[in-house]
């Protein structure tokens, strides 16, 4: 929660919180249907009920000056004293829209319940901050399933290529494994083929050579 020190409000200042007191509601408070629940001005001691529309007269009139202010979030409240008169009001702002003014004669108490309500907007911020956290880890663990999703059927497609080309080597593996041991059989029947040829041949040659040698 931070707060600014008083000071004098500038017009563009002044005619800013003048617009705000004007503008409806929105965002969270708009989609929740209401406002933060609030306990009812006159159970505030010293606080005034009805002093949204006079706060917004002195707005528009330039006589009133802000002397603290703080945010929490989307939560605002504000402690502004009348120039002409010793009047306090402690306002309350969501999302920058002004929707609740308490007024008071006693500086003490318009302190106090500034410093209530700055307390109870923090809290409220806090929770709105809880689900803003909430909703940024939902959103990163959903981006998170998306990637390993794709991480994962980027992965079942490698698998399937890989187990394609696997089935396709051993296909032709065993395909050049079979041609091997063909060729073998047949390199083999050829050996035989080619012994005995040589053994005709050498027979032959051995009754040759008988048959033209010298008579005893």
């Amino acid at each position: 929660m931070r707060s600014r020190p008083a000071m004098k409000f500038s017009m563009h200042k002044i005619i800013g919180l003048a617009l705000l007191g004007l503008a409806p509601l929105s965002g969270a408070a708009l989609a929740a249907g209401a406002m933060p629940a609030m306990a009812p001005a006159s159970g505030v001691p010293g606080a005034s009920p009805g002093s949204l529309a006079e706060l917004k007269q002195r707005l528009s009139n330039k006589s009133v000056r802000e002397l603290r202010t703080s945010y929490s979030g989307e939560y605002g409240t504000t402690l502004l004293m009348a120039d002409n008169a010793p009047v306090f009001y402690v306002a309350l702002l969501n999302q920058k829209s002004l929707w609740r003014v308490l007024r008071f004669d006693n500086l003490a108490l318009a302190e106090r319940s500034y410093a209530q309500l700055s307390q109870r907007s923090a809290d409220w911020a806090g929770e709105e901050i809880r689900l803003q956290v909430l909703n940024a880890q939902s959103q990163a663990l959903e981006r998170s399933k998306l990637e390993s999703e794709a991480r994962l059927a980027a992965l079942n497609t490698d698998m399937q290529i890989m187990q394609s080309e696997q089935a396709r080597i051993q296909q032709g593996r065993q395909a050049a494994q079979s041609q091997a041991r063909a060729s073998e059989i047949e390199r083999r029947a050829y050996q035989i083929q080619l012994d005995q040829l040589q053994r005709n041949i050498r027979q032959l040659e051995s009754q040759l050579s008988g048959v033209h040698g010298p008579a005893n």
